[in-house]
């Protein structure tokens, strides 16, 4: 009899869950009543206590509690804040009467990252986000130096989007339409996107069904996007813009290892680039000059067209045989069909640790090493954090070879870093590059070929 009690007391205090949500306290006190009483033992309170609370969660995620405002249920909101200690030097863009670089350039700075996100989901099919970032209008920085005597920042929108999510079949598979400016959703690396950009204009992603390949659990994935570069604003050449296809296969390799390999082929079609400027006058000059050549005083334009054939690989673990020991490695090719010449890039890299780590104690260290040659992809939108240099000498603007440009091409290097989270979802990061130019002018002095350096150390939080 005494059993039976105690179950018509759990079930009514699960029952009660949904309405008690909003005041944890109530609950608390009925569960302590009970077990006042003699009906439940410490221990079985707890658990149901706990059980509750797990419930009134799941509804509060799925939009399904009974208390909660219904428009709190359908908006997500996640944000970070970042700050930075960024050192670098090496050769510097100071010259001599335009015969030589100062190789003892260095620059320190602090900065900081705020973002803040929200997400509405409209019905169950359509959803819409905005998304909030620091920094001014490049795209590929959301950084805020410290300086200007305790000067406000900037904040702009980064991301505002339409997602919408079709009803498909569940034995096809599931698909997402994107529209405006959101995150980036190929799969690709920092070889040819910094992480920062969000494209803009229309995306399309399908994920198939997981069936068998073998004993393998595999899916197949497809990922298109017609991309809006820039408004040219004249008759003689079209809007420059990017259609991408990609086609890729996900693969569970190592069940004891919680082993995944991702393989994906791309094709990269930028239209209406060559010849056309590389920016309006007004615009923000979001390349670096490192394959553009010079019409005029200060009209820079695209020296080739970009047709570019990219192949990336991905092998990701959580386990190695018995231990716990997550590690991974990746690797990148890209080929310009259209340059004829300096056109290949190439980057390889492995980690250890944890993939992305958010608990006390996890940690990842990782290492790449990339090769991007002149005219290996558009140079406004490799990591900005990898330097390319200049190779031409036609430009009277103080661009002299071998200066180095944020985030160009013609450049080789080294990146490796190290993060340690030191409580939950906070990490301390230390990350440090190493780049020098592939090839310089003619008859330059060996001085042009000296490398840039950069040490970035970071506190993150995310929320």
């Amino acid at each position: 009899m005494k059993n039976l009690v105690k179950v018509i007391a759990a079930v009514a205090v699960l029952l009660c869950a949904a309405g008690l949500q909003a005041n944890a306290g109530e609950m608390n006190v009925l569960v302590n009543k009970l077990v006042e009483k003699g009906i439940l033992t410490p221990y079985e309170g707890q658990i149901i206590l706990a059980e509750a609370k797990e419930e009134a969660a799941m509804d509060l995620a799925l939009g399904k509690a009974s208390t909660a405002p219904s428009w709190t249920q359908k908006i997500k909101l996640k944000g970070d804040v970042r700050f930075r200690t960024q050192t670098d030097w090496g050769k510097g863009n100071n010259t001599d009467n335009g015969t030589r670089i100062d190789p003892a350039h260095f620059r320190l700075r602090q900065r900081v990252r705020a973002r803040i996100g929200l997400e509405g989901k409209v019905n169950d099919q359509v959803a819409a986000g905005v998304l909030f970032v620091t920094g001014g209008r490049d795209p590929r920085s959301t950084n805020e130096t410290l300086d200007d005597n305790f000067a406000t920042q900037d904040v702009r929108f980064d991301q505002y989007y339409i997602k919408w999510m079709p009803e498909v079949p569940q034995e096809i598979g599931d698909a997402t339409v994107w529209f405006g400016k959101f995150k980036n959703p190929f799969n690709k690396t920092e070889l040819l996107w910094d992480s920062d950009i969000n494209p803009q204009g229309t995306a399309f992603q399908y994920m198939s069904k997981t069936f068998e390949l073998g004993d393998v659990p595999t899916n197949i994935y497809a990922n298109v996007g017609w991309l809006l570069i820039d408004e040219e604003r004249r008759t003689d050449y079209g809007d420059p813009s990017l259609w991408a296809y990609q086609g890729g296969i996900k693969a569970d390799v190592i069940k004891d290892w919680d082993a995944t390999i991702n393989c994906s082929a791309t094709f990269w079609d930028f239209d209406h680039i060559q010849h056309n400027s590389q920016y309006n006058q007004g615009d923000v000059v979001s390349g670096s000059n490192t394959n553009t050549y010079l019409v005029g005083q200060h009209n820079r334009q695209w020296r080739h067209d970009y047709d570019l054939v990219d192949f990336v690989i991905r092998y990701d673990a959580k386990y190695l045989f018995d231990w716990h020991f997550g590690h991974g490695v990746y690797t990148d090719l890209i080929w310009n069909a259209d340059a004829g010449t300096r056109d290949f890039g190439w980057m390889i890299g492995a980690y250890i640790g944890d993939k992305k780590p958010k608990k006390p104690g996890q940690w990842k260290l990782w290492f790449n090493w990339r090769y991007l040659e002149q005219d290996a992809v558009p140079d406004f939108l490799p990591d900005s954090d990898f330097y390319g240099f200049v190779r031409d000498n036609n430009n009277p603007n103080g661009y002299t070879p071998g200066s180095p440009r944020a985030g160009g091409t013609n450049g080789q290097g080294i990146n490796f870093g190290l993060q340690y989270a030191i409580f939950k979802n906070t990490l301390l990061c230390a990350e440090y590059y190493y780049s020098y130019p592939i090839s310089v002018n003619a008859g330059q002095p060996n001085g042009y070929k000296e490398p840039w350096q950069l040490l970035q150390l970071d506190i993150k939080t995310k929320f």
